[in-house]
């Protein structure tokens, strides 16, 4: 990007620096000046009586005492020592009795960053498919349960990075960070982002219980350049799309924190932008938390935007725009040059402090433990049998039927002797981006086998804590399907693991990875110089992080033993290691469904070209088998934080496989486990069954047998519109929201629309009424219909309002989400389902750019009640007053 204008020699002139310091600028360079009459002014947001209003259920009066607090600290401080506490982590001062701060972040996206023990929930894009506020709240509940029990273990931070993610690079299905958001909707992804914040932060009026952090605020919605690119944002775009969630987690969540982006938008770094970091999150929203810049956008103001010409003006230019905390090091570093050269005050960086402190003062990090309710949180919580059930249960209602013809599922056990598993998602559970390392991950092989009754024996991941020794070279670094693997084997390396039940194995199976020729791993039993019981050979698999599953037989053993492998080869590195797990000889005797044979064959890798070898495994599996259940999807090698798509089909060989088998087997049934949406286009044409959706959590294996087998009635709904191909999309940059992206403007035919998803029984819509026809400033219609369970089984359906204007004189959407609940309805029952529509509803108003205000345009209103939103099932006009 070119430098901007006023640098000289590489910098900014000392009057034009302190001039983009300053407010007023921020609505002249962007050219939305805030208010009528174009003065560049804000209006607060109501603050309410000083005893209601709350900051992430803390209560005004002690929100204030906090900050009171935070700056009696504050003002004890040198220079030096108030710049060394604006890194994520924060020093001790003992001098003014000040505790050292672990973290300003730690990542809790669906389950705190940590080796397990430790929960893993479905990613939030699966967990949007649930549609379910309440289950959201309990499961950021448990996560902050286990925040807490680890920081009474070993001082782990309760301030977080992670969650909400709500920028909305869901808008389109390239982006490679897709699976961190709920929904490409901003209505739905606000509501799913305040029951995560209330889960997160807790209702204690004097206690946050952690920090939230709502990110990456904003238009961080392309990952491959963000560091570099400036988003060009329209204002009626701006307005009534991307940040319509930041502005509900501020103003009805109450977040703590935002995280300031890498990227610019309209040609200013979203760190060092007063409009957004000031004007708009406290001067409009009444935001009253601090500001966190991601790693290390402030020293990418000046690094990569080049928008200043130091680091020194990138510190007080991103501190004057309302920022607080960097996470890196720029900050701690150059911001004390910064007040020395006067580009900054030092009283803004008090006040950026204060902000700070407020939260350390709200998290209780001054207090003694038993003043603070949070601190009895039981350490017996972590990976609990209550919080895996909760894990369960994300996983059942994230689930989504995407087809079903001739009700092909459920599978009926009675019917079926042998089961062909097939597929690179199938023997691996993949967690996705900002997981942690649970001590239990079930894959949806080992869940199918332990559904039917055969013994499946636990598979041992490489976290620190599965791992007893390490000699050699090799270490552990972090896992693209999550937790961690050993890295880079060499000759005569090794490693140990506790004892291992052997009785009946015959298998042993590893995951593995590697770019060279590769080598061999010896299992030895209880030493290195013990019984050698295999030896797997491992060949290049085509890269170091693409993993695929090898095994070789087992020497016959019983009982416990310790498990010691070698690594052996040529020079150089050999090898990574992901995973390993013993094959159990016969299913366990006498329990249901034992009798059924599930053969397994990975057919091939996620990213790899076509094995002729893996192939026919493969096929001669689903050959043989009663049904074959193909398991695809894409992973973090194809999408992923700072790695965008240019394709949204399925990578690799996958396509080929899945005909493949389908050509030998017609009751082939697809599978879905992926990071992101994907068009399987020849598949729904061909397929009789398709299910599944994106990443389910630890428990993935156990719900998605559940559901094939029909324990567990389908319920999920998708909330990305699923196209069939790129040639549907706009060009990835194009932040236009009108230009035929998401549900509300896409004009064409998607391969699975927005809300989308099916049942294993049916639901009639019908008798819709109205409370009041005329919806009014400052009320409310309630919209009534009555919903039944017409089929054999009990089940959920998702209920979905929206809104259109028939008679709109500008362009609006197409139809607009406005609000939404799951219905559980047993066989043949009927309820009447109530939702609510208020006038102050943000779907009702667009950003007027003349006027530079939201306005209410008057006239017909079409409230529709579907099933998603091509299956509209009642519909009835309303007349909207402005």
């Amino acid at each position: 990007m070119a430098r901007r204008k006023g640098c000289s020699n590489g910098s900014l002139r000392r009057r034009d620096f302190l001039a983009l310091a300053t407010g007023g600028v921020a609505s002249v360079v962007t050219g939305w000046p805030m208010s009528k009459g174009g003065s560049g002014t804000l209006e607060a947001m109501p603050v309410g009586e000083a005893t209601t209003l709350d900051t992430g259920g803390i209560a005004m009066e002690y929100f204030e005492a906090a900050r009171r607090r935070a700056a009696e600290m504050v003002g004890k401080l040198t220079l030096a020592e108030k710049v060394s506490q604006f890194g994520h982590s924060a020093p001790a001062i003992p001098r003014v009795g000040i505790p050292a701060f672990k973290y300003y972040g730690s990542e809790a996206l669906h389950g705190l960053i940590h080796d397990g023990p430790i929960t893993s929930f479905p990613l939030p894009l699966a967990m949007g498919c649930a549609w379910n506020r309440d289950l959201v709240e309990k499961v950021f509940a448990a996560v902050s349960d286990e925040i807490w029990a680890w920081h009474k273990k070993d001082g782990q931070s309760l301030a977080m990075f992670s969650p909400p993610t709500v920028n909305m690079g869901t808008r389109d299905p390239r982006w490679g960070r897709i699976g961190e958001n709920y929904s490409e909707d901003p209505y739905q992804v606000g509501q799913m982002a305040i029951y995560t914040i209330h889960g997160m932060q807790g209702k204690d009026p004097r206690y946050l219980k952690t920090i939230a952090c709502a990110k990456h605020f904003m238009a961080n919605d392309t990952d491959d350049d963000r560091e570099v690119t400036s988003a060009t944002v329209d204002p009626r775009s701006f307005w009534e799309y991307y940040i319509r969630s930041f502005e509900t987690c501020v103003r009805e969540g109450q977040v703590f924190t935002v995280m300031s982006s890498y990227n610019s938008m309209n040609g200013i770094p979203t760190s060092a932008s007063r409009f957004l970091l000031t004007d708009l999150l406290r001067d409009r929203w009444g935001f009253r938390g601090y500001v966190v810049s991601d790693c290390d956008a402030i020293g990418d103001i000046f690094r990569t935007h080049h928008f200043v010409g130091s680091y020194a003006e990138a510190s007080a230019l991103a501190i004057n725009a309302g920022g607080s905390i960097n996470c890196g090091s720029t900050l701690d570093k150059y911001l004390g040059e910064a007040v020395d050269e006067m580009l900054i005050s030092e009283s803004t960086v008090d006040e950026a402090l204060v902000r700070a402190f407020t939260g350390r003062v709200l998290l209780g990090d001054f207090d003694p433990p038993e003043k603070n309710p949070y601190s009895s949180t039981p350490v017996s919580c972590l990976e609990s049998a209550e919080h895996r059930q909760l894990a369960r249960e994300a996983a059942r209602q994230s689930i989504v039927l995407f087809k079903n013809q001739k009700n092909t599922l459920p599978l009926d056990k009675a019917r079926i002797k042998k089961i062909a598993v097939i597929g690179p998602m199938a023997d691996v559970c993949h967690l996705g981006d900002y997981s942690g390392s649970p001590t239990s991950r079930i894959s949806p092989l080992r869940g199918i086998k332990e559904y039917l009754g055969i013994a499946s024996a636990p598979t041992y991941h490489l976290r620190a804590s599965d791992v007893v020794h390490i000699a050699g070279t090799p270490h552990l670094k972090d896992c693209i399907e999550g937790g961690e693997y050993l890295a880079y084997t060499v000759n005569d390396s090794w490693a140990s693991f506790p004892k291992m039940l052997f009785d009946g194995a015959t298998e042993f199976q590893a995951r593995v990875a590697t770019l060279t020729a590769g080598g061999s791993m010896e299992v030895h039993l209880d030493s290195l110089t013990g019984p050698l019981i295999a030896k797997l050979t491992v060949a290049n698999t085509g890269g170091w992080q693409n993993w695929v599953d090898v095994s070789a037989p087992l020497t016959p053993a019983s009982g416990e033993h310790e498990v010691y492998l070698r690594f052996v080869g040529g020079t150089g590195k050999l090898f990574n290691l992901e995973s390993f797990h013993l094959t159990p000889a016969k299913p366990f005797a006498g329990q249901a469904g034992a009798a059924i044979k599930v053969t397994y064959a990975m057919g091939c890798s996620v990213l790899g070209e076509k094995d002729a070898a893996q192939f026919a495994e493969a096929v001669k599996a689903a050959q043989e088998a009663d049904v074959a259940l193909v398991f695809v999807g894409a992973d973090a090698q194809v999408a992923s934080e700072g790695q965008d798509r240019s394709d949204i089909g399925l990578p690799g060989a996958q396509h080929e496989l899945v005909q493949a088998v389908y050509a030998v087997n017609p009751r082939t049934i697809l599978v879905i486990s992926s990071c992101c949406p994907v068009a399987v286009n020849w598949e729904h044409k061909n397929l009789p069954a398709i299910v599944g959706g994106h990443f389910l959590g630890q428990e993935q294996g156990t719900a998605l047998a559940e559901v094939l087998f029909g324990d567990y009635n389908p319920g999920g709904k998708l909330t990305t519109t699923w196209y069939q191909g790129v040639e549907d999309l706009p060009d990835f940059h194009d932040y236009n929201i009108r230009h035929g992206r998401t549900y509300m403007y896409f004009r064409g035919i998607p391969l699975y629309p927005f809300g989308h998803g099916l049942s294993y029984t049916t639901f009639q819509y019908k008798n819709l009424r109205v409370s009041d026809n005329t919806l009014k400033p400052g009320q409310k219609s309630t919209i009534i219909f009555d919903l039944t369970n017409t089929g054999g089984r009990e089940g959920d359906e998702i209920v979905q309002l929206y809104v259109r204007f028939p008679e709109s004189k500008i362009e609006r959407p197409r139809m607009q989400l406005v609000n939404f609940d799951r219905v559980h309805l047993r066989a043949g029952e009927t309820k009447a389902v109530s939702l609510e529509l208020a006038h102050a509803h943000d779907a009702l108003r667009y950003w007027d750019e003349a006027q530079y205000e939201f306005v209410v345009e008057p006239g017909p209103l079409d409230v529709m009640v579907g099933a998603s939103s091509a299956d509209i099932r009642l519909q009835e006009e309303l007349s909207l007053s402005s």
